[in-house]
């Protein structure tokens, strides 16, 4: 045998143990992937860690991270009622960032499931809430440092003229997306109680040429410490506008009550008033139809624009309140039980209704001794 033709054959040996281990090395991660399938959505205790994950998705890292999604979203929306999906949703979103770290969808769509809570359907301690919320940070945190430019971030925390944060451009795009800092500021303000590591985000998002024009209000709202309410107000209005941006007339409403907002909270031109408050409640019906329990889930669903359009209507209302209440506190030096005391006393002469309303109960509007201002809760003003 010649020299060439044992050349030859080694090659072809080569080539054949070499398609082989292949074959059998994806043949193995698909019988892998088929055995956490089989048990990622009705055990997701079985989940792997994300280093195992890493290891054994060899050169398919994208594809088992858009596996993992497909399959987070089935079991989302299988436990959605309850929520219990919130015991594994930070392993999955882990898993899934870890295998892919640019993976886009995962942290904006899931994220605002994590630390929100809803008292008519969970049934979480203070522990458990408290868990989740720091979950959240924690993933949103990854999140940060794999899409922004971390000396662009040091650059503008530093600098407290907003004007030269807009304008120069050391300053500019400081992240692949503008809702990176953005939604973790919501985190840290709405469930962290942080307005002041939440004032350093909205600044980082106004830095972004496609954040939204309002995240320039809202770092100037942050940034100079203007009232609690406020700050609510336009946060949830922006949200509005970023969770469904082809939803062209709820977007549309959220720009014409950032507008009146403008008006009431920086301007000062107008208070608010019965008339006010009415006009906005009519046209937010007529444009969108009354709530139901038949829509309930639709309506309060936390990627919906619908759901924060009407917290912010929520909070005007409670601002409406909270100023009546404080001509009560003048007068009797205590604060007023509820809104329907201030309205049979006659400090106030409309009493608003709050969009989410059942057959015998409603959220109504009362004062919280905890937090020492006006919230709301599932109850009825009559009981």
């Amino acid at each position: 045998m010649t020299k060439n033709k044992i050349i030859q054959i080694i090659i072809i040996l080569i080539l054949i143990i070499s398609f082989y281990s292949f074959f059998k090395i994806n043949n193995l991660n698909y019988q892998k992937h088929n055995d956490i399938k089989k048990s990622f959505v009705k055990h997701p205790e079985n989940l792997p860690t994300k280093n195992t994950a890493k290891n054994t998705a060899f050169w398919f890292k994208n594809l088992r991270a858009d596996i993992y999604w497909l399959e987070s979203i089935q079991y989302v929306w299988s436990n959605a009622i309850w929520a219990d999906y919130k015991k594994y949703l930070f392993t999955m979103l882990d898993i899934i960032t870890e295998l892919n770290p640019y993976f886009k969808h995962p942290y904006i769509i899931w994220q605002l499931l994590l630390p929100e809570y809803n008292q008519r359907y969970e049934d979480l301690d203070k522990n458990d809430q408290k868990k989740y919320i720091n979950q959240s940070e924690e993933l949103w945190l990854k999140w940060i440092k794999n899409f922004c430019d971390e000396n662009k971030i040091k650059l503008i925390i530093k600098q407290t003229d907003l004007r030269k944060i807009w304008s120069e451009e050391k300053y500019k795009n400081p992240c692949k997306e503008y809702e990176l800092p953005y939604y973790l500021a919501y985190v840290y303000h709405f469930y962290k109680k942080d307005p002041k590591t939440a004032s350093i985000y909205y600044k980082i998002t106004s830095a972004n040429e496609d954040s939204l024009e309002g995240a320039k209000v809202l770092a100037a709202i942050m940034t100079w410490r203007w009232g609690e309410r406020e700050k609510s107000y336009f946060m949830f209005l922006n949200i509005a506008q970023s969770v469904e941006k082809n939803n062209l007339v709820c977007n549309k409403f959220s720009s014409e009550l950032e507008k009146v907002g403008i008006e009431i909270f920086i301007n000062k031109n107008f208070t608010l008033n019965r008339q006010i408050l009415k006009n906005i409640s009519h046209t937010r019906d007529l444009l969108f139809g009354k709530f139901s329990e038949e829509r309930e889930e639709d309506l309060l669903w936390d990627t919906k624009c619908w759901n924060y359009l009407n917290k912010a209507i929520r909070e005007l209302n409670l601002e409406y309140i909270e100023k009546a209440d404080e001509l009560y506190f003048k007068k009797y030096n205590k604060h007023s039980l509820d809104a329907s005391e201030l309205l049979k006393k006659w400090f106030i002469n409309y009493l608003p209704l709050d969009y989410q309303q059942y057959d015998d109960y409603w959220i109504i509007y009362e004062y919280d001794n905890e937090t020492k201002n006006y919230n709301y809760s599932l109850w009825s003003y009559n009981k």
